[in-house]
């Protein structure tokens, strides 16, 4: 859990609300159970990642593949390639999967961007 979302956590145990409603937060990080992101999918995106995507940046892509099966990954991680590709970016119809890619979008643009890399997207 990152720091902002861990202080997030933090503010909503301490919550006057969740006093009031006598409601439980459960902490299941310490769980045995594991996800993990697809390996075909990393190994696509080690062959293809470029250079210029920050170590911050990688580090979010492979978190955002945990949850999904292998269609969704997949499907997840060709977008992403090409987006970082320059090839275009692409849209779902499923929103918390748009929504997901649409910061990935945001974040590679961004990386991009900070390195003088320009994709040019024609809508």
């Amino acid at each position: 859990m990152k720091n902002r979302e861990f202080k997030a956590f933090q503010a909503a145990m301490g919550s006057k609300i969740r006093k009031e409603t006598k409601m439980t937060i459960f902490d299941q990080r310490g769980e045995t159970i594991k996800f993990e992101p697809d390996s075909f999918c990393l190994s696509l995106w080690d062959i293809t990642m470029p250079e210029w995507i920050s170590d911050e940046v990688r580090e979010e892509l492979v978190d955002a593949l945990i949850g999904f099966d292998d269609e969704m990954s997949l499907i997840i991680a060709d977008n992403v390639i090409d987006c970082w590709s320059g090839l275009g970016l692409h849209v779902t119809g499923i929103r918390h999967v748009d929504e997901l890619l649409g910061k990935l979008y945001m974040r590679i643009l961004d990386c991009a961007h900070r390195k003088g890399i320009y994709l040019d997207y024609r809508f």
